[in-house]
């Protein structure tokens, strides 16, 4: 257990606790076994922020850094290769989505 000042740091400073554990801050991914999810939706929030601001961009440099902690290193070079090319399909903004098009 956390004794009284362990507690005002962690509730005061929740950003340093997160930085210290990106992986765990996110309740929908809590399962340590599979991370497939967690790694699309990281990359995806990386490939849709380097878009629009740029990869160099702090917060797409974070958002890399995300996908970093739950994606393969294999995976993250065969999707980065795809963006190179333009063939990404998680480079695809949500307004320029065809999902809804489907009958």
């Amino acid at each position: 257990m956390s004794n009284a000042k362990e507690r005002v740091f962690h509730a005061a400073n929740l950003d340093a606790v997160n930085a210290a554990h990106p992986h765990m801050d996110d309740p929908r991914f809590l399962s340590l076994t599979n991370q497939s999810n967690n790694c699309i939706l990281r990359f995806t929030v990386f490939a849709r922020c380097a878009r629009e601001l740029g990869e160099e961009d702090t917060r797409c440099k974070y958002q890399y850094y995300r996908a970093q902690c739950a994606c393969p290193e294999s995976q993250l070079e065969d999707w980065m290769e795809h963006r190179a090319r333009g063939s990404c399909h998680l480079d695809v903004l949500p307004d320029r989505s065809t999902v809804h098009c489907k009958q």
